[in-house]
Order: structure tokens, then sequence, then C-alpha cells
């Protein structure tokens, strides 16, 4: 059962992770005008996933989502202001350009933590599956 589920959110984040490198690809070769409508639809996107994922945790039966539903909202939190924060020149007054080299790099660190997080998601993923794997050989075995 751990697999079917993990196989399902495993072709989302292949769907998601292709859409995103080929908007990336995409935006670099587009005008302006049209940099700035992707954005306004990215921010309703992320706006909609963050609420559906915020209110699937917050109405979930099972209890211990509690902590993880409390942590999201953290993360969320933290997200915020960092993406407040990015649209600030930095506080030593910089030079021209400083604000986009200052968005490249939060840019460049927001795509090393979703590597991180798929990362921990796959080491979630196979503890779960052990401890499934485990749950089924103690069944197995007081049969």
């Amino acid at each position: 059962m751990a697999q079917d589920i993990f196989d399902v959110k495993l072709c989302e984040l292949d769907e998601r992770i292709a859409k995103l490198h080929g908007r990336i690809l995409s935006a670099e070769h587009s005008k302006h005008s049209q940099i700035r409508q992707e954005i306004q639809k990215l921010r309703r996107e992320c706006a909609e996933m963050a609420a559906s994922l915020g209110s699937r945790l917050k109405f979930s039966k099972a209890n211990d989502l509690v902590l993880l539903s409390r942590a999201y909202g953290e993360i969320e939190g933290v997200i915020q202001r960092m993406e407040e924060d990015c649209q600030e020149e930095p506080a030593d007054g910089g030079k021209d350009g400083c604000l986009a080299e200052r968005k490249i790099l939060f840019a460049e660190y927001a795509l090393d933590f979703a590597i991180q997080a798929a990362d921990r998601a796959l080491l979630l993923s196979m503890e779960a599956i052990d401890a499934q794997m485990t749950q089924q050989e103690q069944e197995r075995s007081f049969q």
C-alpha cells in the first residue's frame, strides 16, 4: 500500500519538476511583460497549493499530523518573511543590480532546499516502507 501512495506522489513530483524546469527555461527567453504575468500566475498557484495543503493537514483525522500541521505553519511563516525580505534592497545599500543578485542567490538556495526536502522525503518513504514490512513480518509470525 505504501508503495502505491509513493508511486502516485512521485508521479506528481515528476510532473511538477518537469513543469518547473520548463517554466524556468521558457522564462529565460520570454519578454519582460510575460515574465510578470507568469509571476502573478505562479503567486496564485503557490497560494492555492499552500492553502490546500494547509487545509488537508488541518482537517486530517490523523492525530499524528497535528505536529506536522504546526511545523508547516511555522515553515510557511518563515518562507513569507524570506520572500518579503527578498523584495527589499540589501541593508548595505549595494550597487545597481544588487537586488537582482540577491534574488538569484535566494532562488538558488530555494532550489537547494527543495533538493534537501526531496531527499528527506525519500528517507521518510524508505522508513515507512521498512515499518510496513516489519509490521507485515510480525503479523505473519503471529499466524
